[in-house]
């Protein structure tokens, strides 16, 4: 009989999910055939690119695959305001050390902002959606997959369709693996993208629509440069699908974003159309009168219209008034012809009368026929 002891098998510990991410976003540890495997695709989507069109739409590959929940990352500049956060890194049974943000995960979808938020409702009316549509996907597939791009094997930000994430891992949880559309390289037009996915729907809030607007505009002003100045109007429309009336209603609201925005974040503003419409009536008065109503509506802290009303101007006087003289002062009639009256010490600077001024012309006469009559 061997006295050999039996060979120890060596116990290999299992790298969790986030140590495999950490991984692939570093580079280090990453097996050949894992980075071989990334290349190839990044050499496939590049042999797709297209030579027909110029349009920053076309000049971005794509492709339909399936990828890890936990692999894709919503991101903080999405213009549809709602601050989630993931148990990741945190005993996942204690959920309660996620505070003043949205918790997204299997099975809960909570918003627990506080409710003096001016975001509260918003925010709530948005996770009401989410849920709605997490029913949806429980009875039939997506019928518009998420779009991401490719930053590496694990790191798939979002272009468009944080909803339906969240309505995905609030059904699911992380680990599974859905279908999505991937772009090879991050879009150059990702804000119009953005704009556009949001614009399909009327329900983006005031301020993520103004947002999603001034980031779409800085986006299309740096694509096209100068061709925006020369035809703004039919650029900006083109590129965003948007109407006249829609297109002139964001573009007059653009021009005082710095002063809007934080109407519409604190809910003293909620109506493109209303603020739009008092932004027009002060401009008949000037710049300046629309950026003084703007900060009056933001010290005031609710919504009023502008005020049109002009200040009420007497009539213009046809007639200059003479003081009525008494017949005892006729005296004062007489020095008041004959002598040089410029010459009394009555306090009048007779070098800065306005003598066009009936107002003024009226308190002088007055007041040398007072003098006169002493």
């Amino acid at each position: 009989m061997s006295d050999r002891k039996p060979r120890s098998r060596r116990t290999v510990r299992k790298t969790s999910q986030e140590d495999l991410i950490s991984k692939f976003e570093s580079g280090a540890g990453v097996s050949k055939k894992s980075q071989q495997m990334l290349d190839d695709l990044k050499q496939r989507d590049k042999s797709k690119e297209s030579d027909v069109h110029d349009d920053p739409l076309f000049k971005t590959s794509s492709e339909i695959d399936r990828v890890l929940v936990d692999y894709i990352q919503p991101q903080p500049d999405n213009p549809r305001y709602l601050p989630v956060k993931f148990v990741r890194g945190i005993d996942s049974s204690d959920t309660k050390l996620l505070t003043n943000c949205v918790v997204c995960e299997k099975g809960l979808l909570e918003n627990r902002l506080e409710k003096s938020n001016p975001r509260y409702n918003s925010v709530q009316r948005e996770i009401e959606e989410i849920r709605g549509l997490a029913e949806t996907l429980k009875h039939s597939e997506l019928v518009h997959p998420i779009t991401v791009w490719r930053k590496n094997m694990a790191d798939y930000p979002i272009v468009s369709g944080h909803r339906r994430y969240y309505a995905i891992r609030f059904l699911y949880g992380g680990l599974i693996k859905v279908k999505v559309k991937i772009y090879a390289e991050k879009p150059k037009n990702l804000n119009v993208l953005r704009h556009i996915e949001n614009f399909s729907r009327n329900d983006l809030a005031l301020p993520d629509a103004l947002e999603s607007y001034s980031n779409a505009v800085l986006e299309i002003e740096a694509l096209e440069g100068g061709v925006v100045k020369e035809g703004r109007a039919s650029v900006i429309q083109s590129y965003l699908g948007l109407g006249k009336t829609s297109y002139y209603r964001y573009e007059k609201v653009y021009e005082f974003i710095d002063d809007v925005m934080p109407l519409a974040k604190d809910n003293i503003v909620v109506s493109l159309k209303a603020i739009y419409a008092e932004i027009k009536a002060a401009e008949k008065h000037g710049r300046d009168a629309v950026i003084t109503y703007l900060r009056e509506l933001k010290e005031s802290g609710k919504f009023k219209k502008f005020d049109t009303r002009k200040p009420k101007v007497g009539r213009k006087k046809s007639f200059i008034k003479l003081p009525r003289i008494e017949v005892n002062q006729a005296t004062a009639v007489e020095r008041l012809l004959k002598e040089d009256v410029t010459k009394l010490d009555i306090g009048i600077d007779w070098s800065k009368v306005d003598y066009k001024n009936p107002a003024e012309v009226e308190s002088i006469v007055k007041t040398v026929v007072q003098a006169l009559a002493k």
